[in-house]
């Protein structure tokens, strides 16, 4: 089917004049690793019709329309135009104008495997857009790749999407494998269809600070601009200090691409497109927003182009996007009054989209509320009171006739630092039927690492998704889950282990139900006069401990970490007052989740609803373990209402001291996140063996020093902190390295570098019940493993990894599983990664939890009789 005749179509105008022009859109973005995408799963492909009516009866003419590459070339090089000329045809003969948007951040083919990295992307993409040129030479609009700063750093930067790509040299490979693509393709376009205009649409941000954050600031103020910048062949001021680390690490040939023409520039922006760093992180949306005229501004000066509002919208209630909408339209107003080129306000999406809350990577159909039509969970289309407001807006009703009602949870708490700037405004409380109850929802699967500032950089609006049931944001007046305390003897910053992905999970899900999680840590001693709480708000909990007077507690714990003290120190007795204080009256008593017996007494303290043992180390086997561990624990398994077991070792061990209530569950893998080290592997001069995780007196130091001499022309890698043993007791020579510990999102590629990893434990009391973590981690990186005979190793692994006694065997078995077949292994290790993802045993401790607290008051004793 060829395009509609020309003759039968009313004239199409590029773009709307400068003023108030509303302009529509739809999201279609496609995941390769569901094999949907969001126009497929909000139902639009077969509501094209539905939807576009709505769209156009509001008088609507310009408007974002995806082409979706991985549906018209799903076999290289054949093209099917069958529903691309159906909807445009229909827009076109309809007297509208569409902005065709050819690729939607990664809506490539599946043939594409390696994504925007793959060598056949340039050439593909290339291809498939001159073919779009040519079939459709009457389009008057268009963007050959939305977001493309946004879309490459979160791929190449931030590995939240394929290829997974990790850091400036994983975004300047991104970078170098798209650009020169893009400028060949817009030059064709340029050629072909001379009097379209070329609309380059990304994301609008703006980044302030103070103290600490301000040099952050000013890089991600560099970097915001550097892919426009890099195309237009713009201000290459080798000074810029991002531009000049992407020149350093190897991208000098970006500086010589062909400059492509953009006609218009435009700007996605949201409340959380202006970031604020300060000695406590990074926080987004800012408390101390510029505003959306500012940053609008600021671009369309830099640039010198026409601009457009190419995309906003806010995750909420109908009537806190009619209060988005009126803000936004009165920041559009005050940017045209200063004399700033806009040609259209776009809010994006028409309907509501869905599946941000994986960042696309789940299928799973959640509705994302912000669109100007509402989704019901059968996909029918509900109109809402922000659809009849977007409608007057749409028809020219001044801004100051629209409502401005209240924000309701959590826009309220996320739109703060706008308030000031709205005081003129004549707010309205929400009504009954503008509000909703609090909603219950499935344990969504989230980005966990360490807190670092830029582990939070992520300046697009995917960062903030919530995970939703329904098309509606839950408003949460009172918790329908009590808040969780967790009481771990480990810093939530350090490694990052079974405490942080387990409690990062259900701190998400507790957070859907309006309730919170706290991280309680053991004391520290500092230059203070009284005992005090220490806060951080850090991946979605707050970190609790208590600071001491040094004098209180004149005995030093550990030489390595001299400040820190343990719960049972004496000088700590207040801890638990404070705690309780802070923590304020509840509906609901707290559940309280302990890592380590020497809490037991805070833990009843808080007088908990329902008390969890953890239990994931024999700890009264380690090093130094305190003394009154042993009986601690002894009163901690029979007051606990659910146990679990880190092992099979230690689940039988435990179940020799209570029988009933007691549940197993083995460590765990993020697979994807460590999926990431086999795309990151390099070529390097000698092999290496790697070892990662904490080194204290579980591992066998004099195997290590062993291996090192049976291996002299290998390198061994020990990556982690020292704790616990002296620093000078670890064995030295040439071939051995301790470049220290690295952060969990640093770890697929630390592994990259790895060709065989190691788990050298000593076999002695403190590794009789361990289960190593590390395990899976190093299987799901492809890499091939040798250990030491562990207990539980040999009982889940013995199929998969390699076993050896002494360093002579382990530097045999290095060199001999160089040789395996990865594809063997991975089949093997399939089946273990599928049962133990972090995701899963999460949700499943959570269900055996409120199992407990639905079991009544009565539960307690009768397991403990």
């Amino acid at each position: 089917m060829r395009p509609i005749d020309a003759g039968s179509v009313h004239p199409l105008h590029p773009l709307p004049d400068v003023g108030r022009t509303f302009v529509g859109g739809f999201e279609s973005t496609y995941h390769p690793a569901s094999g949907v995408d969001a126009l497929e799963v909000t139902g639009h492909v077969a509501r094209y019709d539905e939807d576009l009516d709505q769209l156009l009866a509001g008088g609507v003419r310009h408007l974002r329309y995806p082409l979706r590459w991985h549906r018209i070339e799903a076999q290289p090089g054949v093209f099917d135009w069958d529903e691309t000329d159906r909807v445009l045809g229909t827009l076109r003969a309809r007297g509208a104008v569409p902005i065709v948007d050819l690729v939607h951040h990664t809506s490539y083919p599946d043939w594409l495997t390696d994504g925007f990295r793959d060598e056949r992307f340039g050439p593909a993409f290339v291809r498939y857009a001159t073919a779009v040129a040519d079939r459709y030479p009457w389009l008057a609009a268009y963007t050959l790749f939305n977001e493309p700063f946004a879309t490459l750093f979160l791929s190449g930067h931030e590995a939240l999407w394929p290829p997974y790509d990790r850091g400036v040299p994983g975004l300047r490979r991104l970078l170098l494998s798209v650009l020169p693509s893009l400028s060949e393709a817009a030059a064709y376009w340029r050629t072909a269809l001379p009097d379209a205009h070329h609309v380059w649409v990304d994301t609008a941000e703006h980044h302030t600070a103070t103290g600490p954050g301000v040099d952050y600031a000013a890089l991600a103020n560099d970097r915001r601009h550097v892919v426009l910048d890099l195309a237009l062949g713009h201000d290459l001021d080798l000074e810029r200090p991002f531009l000049r680390e992407l020149v350093v690490d190897g991208g000098e040939e970006l500086l010589t691409l062909p400059p492509l023409r953009v006609d218009v520039l435009g700007l996605d922006y949201y409340c959380h497109s202006e970031w604020f760093y300060d000695e406590h992180g990074s926080h987004a949306p800012s408390p101390h927003p510029v505003g959306m005229a500012d940053v609008v501004q600021q671009y369309a000066e830099r640039y010198g182009l026409p601009v457009m509002l190419t995309e906003t919208n806010l995750r909420g209630l109908p009537s806190d996007r009619i209060s988005w909408m009126r803000y936004t339209l009165e920041q559009y107003e005050l940017a045209l009054s200063r004399g700033v080129p806009l040609h259209g306000y776009c809010w994006f999406p028409q309907v509501d989209s869905a599946d941000w809350d994986s960042l696309l990577a789940r299928a799973a159909g959640r509705v994302d509320p912000v669109g100007v039509v509402s989704l019901d969970a059968d996909g029918t289309r509900r109109r809402t009171e922000f659809t009849d407001a977007w409608e007057r807006a749409a028809a020219g009703a001044p801004v100051a006739d629209l409502p401005a009602v209240r924000f309701q949870p959590p826009c309220d708490e996320q739109l703060q630092g706008l308030l000031p700037s709205l005081a003129h405004w004549p707010w309205l409380d929400p009504t009954p039927e503008q509000t909703v109850p609090a909603l219950s929802a499935d344990l969504p699967t989230g980005r966990t690492g360490s807190p670092d500032l830029s582990d939070h950089d992520l300046d697009t609006r995917e960062h903030t998704m919530t995970t939703l049931p329904s098309s509606a944001v839950p408003a949460t007046t009172e918790p329908t889950q009590p808040d969780l305390v967790v009481l771990s003897h480990l810093r939530w910053p350090w490694v990052w282990q079974r405490p942080q992905h387990i409690v990062s999970r259900l701190a998400r899900q507790r957070a859907e139900a309006g309730a919170r999680t706290y991280v309680v840590e053991e004391p520290v001693v500092a230059d203070v006069d009284t005992p005090r709480l220490g806060t951080e708000e850090v991946d979605g909990i707050t970190r609790v401990w208590l600071v001491m007077p040094v004098a209180d507690s004149p005995t030093l714990r550990s030489e390595a970490h001299p400040a820190d003290r343990g719960f049972e120190d004496a000088a700590a007795d207040c801890y638990g007052a404070l705690l309780a204080a802070m923590l304020g009256e509840r509906a609901l008593p707290p559940d309280v989740w302990v890592y380590t017996p020497m809490a037991f007494e805070l833990a009843q303290h808080l007088e908990p609803g329902r008390l969890v043992y953890d239990v994931m180390d024999d700890l009264a086997s380690f090093k130094d373990a305190p003394e009154g561990l042993v009986l601690r624990q002894r009163r901690l398994l029979a007051e606990a209402d659910v146990v679990f077991t880190g092992g099979p070792s230690l689940d039988r061990s435990i179940r020799k001291q209570r029988t009933t209530g007691v549940h197993l569950f083995r460590s765990g893998v993020e697979t994807e996140h460590y999926a990431q080290s086999r795309l990151l592997r390099t070529e390097h001069e000698r092999p290496v063996a790697g070892y990662v995780g904490v080194v204290d007196e579980r591992l066998d130091l004099d195997l290590l020093d062993e291996l090192a001499e049976y291996l002299p022309d290998w390198t061994i890698r020990v990556v982690g902190p020292v704790a616990k043993i002296d620093p000078a007791d670890l064995p030295r020579r040439p071939n051995i390295e301790y470049p220290g510990m690295a952060r969990y999102d640093e770890l697929p590629e630390v592994m990259a570098g790895f060709d065989v990893a190691l788990m050298p434990f000593a076999l002695n009391e403190a590794t009789r019940s361990i289960s190593p973590t590390k395990t899976l981690e190093y299987l799901a990186a492809g890499l091939p493993v040798v250990s030491t005979g562990v207990a539980d190793v040999i009982a889940d692994y013995a199929d998969v990894v390699c076993l050896a006694d002494d360093g002579q065997q382990f530097a045999a078995a290095c060199r001999r599983v160089l040789l395996d077949d990865p594809r063997a292994r991975d089949r093997r290790a399939r089946p273990l990664q599928a049962r133990q993802e972090w995701d899963h045993i999460a949700s499943s401790m959570a269900g055996l939890l409120d199992a407990a607290r639905s079991a009544g008051a009565g539960t307690r004793a009768e397991e403990t009789a």
